[in-house]
C-alpha cells in the first residue's frame, strides 16, 4: 500500500470518527436542554405533580380504610393521597346552594399520616384568623357565634359556630371567592383530657337579612361560592402520630370559566393545604421544643449579673 493511499484511508476514519463525533455532542447537549426544560416545567407548577397535567387511570384506594367506595385515587402527593369522586353524589342533598355547572365538578379527599401529635395539629387548626398561613389562597378568615361548648356524653365534646373564608381567585380580573358556613367540631376525648378523635363538618350557611353584619371585613364585592367540607384527626401510635383526612366539595362559581381550569385549581388545593397544615405545626412543635430546652437550661446555668 503506497504512502498515499494510507494517508486517504486515514482522512476517511478521522472523517468518520468527526461525524460520531458530532453526534456524541449533539446528543449530550439534547440531554442537557430536556434537563433543564423540565427544571423549568418543575419550578413553573410548584404545586402541581407533572401526572396532575396528564390523564390518569383511576383505581379504588386501598389507604382509606372505612372510607366510601366512591372515592377512586387519583395520585399521591409525597406523603399525601389524593382521591376523587363526582360532585354529582353529594349534590342531591345540597342542591340549593351549588350552581348547574357544578354537576361537572369533582369533590376530593386528601388522606396523610403525620409524624405529629393530635395536639399540635389542633392547635394550629383551631387558630382561625391565622389559617391563612396555610390554607391554599386563603385570605381572610372569620369565625363568630361560638356555642358553649357541652358533652353529649362523658367523653364527647360538640362545639358550633360560623366561619367566613375569604380566598384570592389566581386568575387576574377575577373577583375574590367567599364562603360563609356552619362549622361543627365533635371530639373524643381521653380520660387526661388530650384528643383521641376531632372531627370538623363545614357546611353551607343561609344567610338572611342582615347576618352578615356579624363579619367584622365581610367582602360585598366577592362573589359566593359554595363549600363543604370534613377535617378528620385520629391520634395513632400512642400519640405520636395522627391520621388526617380531607373532604371537600366546593362551587366556586366561575360560570365563564371552562371547568378544566376549575378542576385543575381544586386538584391542588387539598393536598398543598394539608401539607401546608403539617408544615405549620411541625414549625410550631419545634419552637415550643426549644423554648422548653432554653427555660431548662436558664434554670440549670442562670447567668449571673
Amino acid at each position: 500500500m503506497t504512502a498515499k493511499k494510507k494517508s486517504q484511508k486515514q482522512q476517511h476514519h478521522f472523517a468518520h470518527d468527526q461525524g460520531l463525533l458530532r453526534i456524541l455532542i449533539l446528543c449530550w447537549l439534547a440531554s442537557i436542554l430536556a434537563g433543564l426544560t423540565l427544571h423549568k416545567i418543575l419550578q413553573f407548577f410548584p404545586n402541581h405533580n407533572i401526572s396532575s397535567l396528564i390523564p390518569t387511570f383511576s383505581f379504588s384506594s386501598t389507604s382509606g380504610e372505612g372510607s366510601d367506595a366512591s372515592w377512586k385515587h387519583v395520585e399521591f402527593h409525597g406523603d399525601v393521597e389524593l382521591l376523587r369522586r363526582p360532585m354529582a353524589l353529594v349534590l342531591e342533598e345540597y342542591s340549593p346552594f351549588f350552581s348547574a355547572k357544578a354537576t361537572g365538578l369533582y369533590a376530593y379527599r386528601a388522606v396523610s399520616t403525620a409524624d405529629l401529635p393530635i395536639e399540635a395539629l389542633l392547635h394550629v387548626f383551631r387558630d382561625t384568623p391565622n389559617n391563612v398561613d396555610w390554607v391554599k389562597d386563603l385570605k381572610e378568615a372569620e369565625e363568630y357565634h361560638k356555642s358553649g361548648t357541652h358533652h353529649k356524653e362523658e367523653n364527647v365534646q360538640v362545639q358550633t359556630s360560623i366561619v367566613r373564608h375569604r380566598y384570592n381567585t389566581p386568575i387576574f380580573g377575577m373577583s375574590d371567592r367567599e364562603y360563609v358556613m356552619h362549622k361543627k367540631m365533635t371530639a373524643i376525648e381521653r380520660s387526661d383530657g388530650t384528643h383521641s378523635k376531632v372531627t370538623y363538618e363545614f357546611e353551607p350557611f343561609d344567610e338572611k337579612g342582615d347576618d352578615l353584619t356579624m363579619f367584622s371585613t365581610s367582602c360585598f364585592e366577592c362573589v359566593r361560592g359554595t363549600k363543604l367540607s370534613k377535617w378528620t384527626f385520629t391520634s395513632l401510635d400512642d400519640g405520636k402520630k395522627t391520621k388526617v383526612e380531607l373532604e371537600v366539595t366546593v362551587d366556586p362559581n366561575i360560570p365563564s370559566l371552562s371547568t378544566f381550569f376549575v378542576k385543575l385549581y381544586q386538584k391542588s388545593w387539598p393536598h398543598v393545604s394539608l401539607h401546608g397544615l403539617m408544615r405549620v405545626a411541625r414549625h410550631h412543635l419545634h419552637r415550643d421544643e426549644e423554648i422548653q430546652v432554653t427555660n431548662v437550661l436558664s434554670k440549670l446555668f442562670p447567668l449571673k449579673m
